[in-house]
């Protein structure tokens, strides 16, 4: 059994205290503090050298670059903002051998649950924050026992199929892919996959996200045949379109225009949006509640077939949205009810700003959703600002906000769920309150959710009006179709209705 000499590093502090860092050391437990990011990785270098010298080396399990904000642990002590608590180890179990992980671009990408018997400190902290029945402020999870994620990359990378028979839009999501044309096909050319072949005269649109290229006889071919181009940031922000001097989308802005006048076709439309929604939020409650068979939410469930009959009922539009309202305050008590995590307390919406992580991912879910849906708007040369459920005086893009709520149950909240109930986000991937109260994701945690929404817009899912299975970025193109043909025919707009 060996032992450490505290003065063998006294070598060690003169040479780090000569540079611009501030050092505080314990034996062989020490820390090093800069003013940025870009300092504190000059310090690790700058230490890791000194320590060579002397035939030491910074163990890479207990070394790492962090700040305030995140939390770390010194001498006993945890450190948050300006928080110092001291963290009293909980009592010796027997542990069963931690299992492996799969070996995956992902597998770094987790976090540590907090200790199973919590210190006396820990637990008297919980139960106090839970009594105060406010939200627990993310960074303070670290002195409940949570670890911070490490900052990795997270790449974003979609399994979408960029072209299936019958399809008349072409998606160019992969990035690094480019688009050649040969006679009569463009050649698409993806990295590390085949090169696809697709006719030009079964193209109408190409919709491009993120770093995608079009050669420029591409450009000139989609001019000529008037095949519209709409270019997206690689998350699904507009960004800007070709625009064809023959392009004939006014007759649609026209029809629009008429359509928005007609108080008729304004409140089916503003009907079968809120069905649509409703229907929706109570397929994903059945889906949650399927297992645990829960009685209070499937008293929940019936008040939300009593709002449908009530929407189906409604003669005017503000009681459509009393109805709604109504509505979404009982679905958001249920679905707070079906989050396992104990890390995430979830009693009720609130936005601008959100208040608690589960919030917080659901804003920021739905600003993702808002912005494919209101490109997928513009690709179709509809005018985003004529809404018909939601309005006001204030010029907002109200339906991209009508059309994206039959779709927030569907792909937002039912991910949000899954990545909390699946501990996949942790309660310190969020940031500390701001002046206002508002908490939001950050860091790597930020990046695996962006991954996991891309992965959720390109699961395939069944649609009415197509044969196949397509995925769901193309049912949210296909539902603006939809109301784009209502427009033109003065028909009834259709919902989309999630199976399953």
């Amino acid at each position: 059994m060996g032992f450490f000499r505290d003065d063998y590093l006294d070598d060690f502090d003169e040479a780090l205290q000569e540079s611009r860092f501030k050092l505080v050391r314990f034996a062989d437990d020490f820390v090093v503090m800069g003013r940025t990011q870009k300092q504190a990785e000059q310090a690790q270098v700058r230490v890791a050298e000194l320590l060579t010298t002397m035939g030491l080396q910074l163990h890479p399990d207990k070394t790492r670059i962090t700040n305030f904000d995140r939390g770390f642990r010194f001498l006993g002590h945890a450190f948050v903002g300006d928080l110092v608590v001291p963290n009293r180890p909980a009592p010796r179990t027997a542990r069963s051998p931690t299992p492996s992980l799969p070996s995956s671009p992902l597998s770094k990408i987790i976090h540590t649950d907090p200790p199973s018997h919590p210190s006396q400190l820990q637990q008297a902290l919980l139960d106090s924050l839970k009594a105060s029945q406010q939200p627990i402020p993310p960074p303070l999870f670290v002195v409940l026992g949570y670890a911070v994620r490490q900052d990795q990359k997270v790449e974003i990378k979609s399994s979408e199929v960029i072209w299936n028979q019958g399809m008349s839009t072409l998606y160019l999501v992969q990035q690094g892919t480019t688009v050649h044309k040969e006679q009569g096909r463009f050649l698409i050319r993806a990295p590390q996959t085949q090169t696809v072949e697709v006719p030009i005269r079964e193209v109408e649109q190409i919709l491009i996200f993120g770093n995608c290229q079009l050669t420029t006889q591409v450009i000139s071919v989609c001019l000529d045949q008037r095949i519209t181009v709409v270019y997206l940031s690689q998350l699904g922000d507009y960004k800007g379109h070709l625009w064809s001097a023959e392009a004939e989308s006014i007759q649609t802005v026209l029809a629009q225009v008429e359509r928005h006048r007609d108080d008729h076709f304004r409140l089916e439309t503003a009907r079968a949006i809120v069905m649509g929604k409703l229907q929706n939020s109570k397929q994903l409650l059945l889906r949650l509640n399927r297992k645990r068979k829960l009685d209070r939410i499937a008293s929940l469930i019936d008040g939300l077939n009593s709002d449908l009959e009530a929407t189906a009922d409604a003669q005017e539009i503000n009681a459509l949205r009393g109805h709604e309202g109504a509505a979404a305050a009982r679905y958001f008590k249920a679905l707070g009810q079906l989050i396992t995590n104990p890390g995430f307390v979830f009693n009720g919406r609130n936005r601008r700003p959100p208040t608690d992580p589960t919030n917080s991912l659901l804003s920021f879910g739905y600003t993702l959703l808002h912005n494919h849906m209101l490109s997928l708007i513009l690709a179709e040369g509809l005018n985003p600002y004529l809404g018909n459920l939601h309005g006001s005086e204030r010029k907002q893009t109200f339906l991209a906000f009508d059309l994206v709520e039959e779709f927030r149950a569907a792909i937002v909240d039912s991910l949000v769920v899954r990545l909390i109930n699946r501990k996949s986000i942790s309660p310190t991937d969020f940031t500390w309150p701001n002046k206002q109260g508002g908490i939001y994701l950050q860091g790597a945690g930020r990046r695996l959710f962006l991954q996991r929404f891309e992965d959720r817009l390109s699961q395939p899912v069944s649609h009415p009006d197509i044969e196949s299975q397509v995925s769901h970025r193309r049912v949210l193109q296909l539902q603006v179709q939809r109301y784009k043909q209502a427009i033109l025919r003065g028909s009834q707009y259709e919902p989309y209705f999630k199976r399953g």
